[in-house]
This record gives structure tokens, sequence and C-alpha cells, in this order.
């Protein structure tokens, strides 16, 4: 079994992380969920970042 620990949070914070999960998710798999989807967040803010610094080195593809 993994090792667990127990942080404090807000009752406010915890109805909010019942309103984020699904029936039966507990709230380790609603903090995963929302670490997935700040990860995914960063890497398309990234990838915007990356095409706003190069956009005059992209060719058209109509032109290859």
């Amino acid at each position: 079994m993994p090792e667990t620990t127990t942080i404090q949070i807000t009752t406010e914070t915890r109805d909010d992380l019942m309103d984020i999960g699904k029936m039966g998710d507990d709230y380790n798999t609603v903090i995963r969920k929302l670490i997935s989807e700040h990860n995914c967040n960063k890497l398309i803010e990234e990838g915007d970042r990356l095409v706003r610094e190069h956009r005059d080195e992209f060719v058209n593809i109509d032109d290859l």
C-alpha cells in the first residue's frame, strides 16, 4: 500500500474538491486529476509561447 499523509484544508476547499470529483472518487484521485490538468495547461502555455516567439520561422503548408 502506498504511503499516505494528512493535509489540512478548509471546509470550503473540501467542498470544492467534492464538486470536482465524480461519485466514488477519493481526494487523492481528485487531486491527481487537478495536477494532470495543471500540467496539460502548462504544456499548452509553453506551446503558445514557442509559437509566439518563433512565428516568423514557420512555413505555410500551402507553400510546401
